[in-house]
């Protein structure tokens, strides 16, 4: 009987405090964009800290999250809380991009005229470059190497022609594939109050290629998500134990 009772309040104690951590997340706004035939797209270059080891050209010194253009705000209110809250921002979209551009997205809070900096981006690491090759306060959501597709002779030395696949799927060259899953979430610490969210849209090379086609990168069909809850107890949007000595 004792034994019964020692599990019943374990199992008790052990609801009682999931209960105690359960968080509730309220959905602040749900948008869509270009569900009307359109497409957003860029041909701006993506600038932050590092972009010049990626080969992007920005001016100096580059700001985090800067570079691009404006292609969502949205203002929020954050409801009142006893202590801090964590915003999530959510884009699910269709993606694609010309000429072997990097498609790059910025997400930040109440940067100024909805311009990133150190401390608005959503990027934890402000200032570092990804293996995915974005300036600080940037994220890769496509990439597509802009491939060479030749023909050869039955010796297989002497290019004859290009071959059918020289188009990609449209008209931004090889690197033109349609279309591509673009799905990212972000998370950012944040007080009670009036908020705005902006989304930046950038590219690698600016407006002009090396490989001297369109520079466009785009995304369609879009829904945009923001979401608050109370700051998690066993993280708030604060850097996970990958195991690994360079994990991020």
């Amino acid at each position: 009987m004792k034994k019964c009772i020692a599990i019943s309040a374990a199992v008790f104690a052990a609801l009682l405090a999931a209960d105690v951590h359960a968080q509730n997340i309220s959905r602040l706004s749900a948008q869509f964009l270009n569900f009307n035939g359109t497409e957003t797209t860029s041909t701006t270059a993506a600038c932050g800290p590092g972009a010049a080891s990626v080969g992007i050209t920005c001016p100096t010194p580059a700001v985090p999250g800067s570079g691009g253009i404006l292609v969502y705000n949205q203002t929020i209110f954050v409801p009142f809380a006893s202590g801090p809250q964590t915003l999530y921002v959510t884009i699910s979209a269709v993606g694609d991009n010309h000429s072997g551009e990097s498609n790059f997205l910025s997400c930040n809070v109440d940067g100024p005229s909805g311009v990133g900096s150190t401390t608005t981006v959503c990027n934890p690491t402000p200032t570092v470059v990804g293996v995915d090759g974005g300036p600080g306060g940037w994220v890769t959501l496509t990439h597509h190497f802009a491939y060479d597709v030749r023909d050869y002779d039955t010796n297989g030395k002497n290019v004859v022609s290009a071959g059918p696949l020289g188009g990609g799927d449209g008209g931004g060259g090889t690197g033109d594939m349609h279309d591509n899953d673009y799905y990212y979430t972000w998370c950012k610490p944040v007080r009670s109050g009036t908020h705005t969210v902006n989304l930046r849209l950038g590219n690698h090379s600016g407006p002009k290629s090396r490989l001297g086609g369109p520079t466009n990168v785009f995304f369609e069909k879009a829904f945009i998500y923001i979401d608050v809850s109370d700051a998690p107890p066993f993280g708030a949007c604060t850097r996970g134990r990958s195991g690994l000595p360079a994990g991020g």
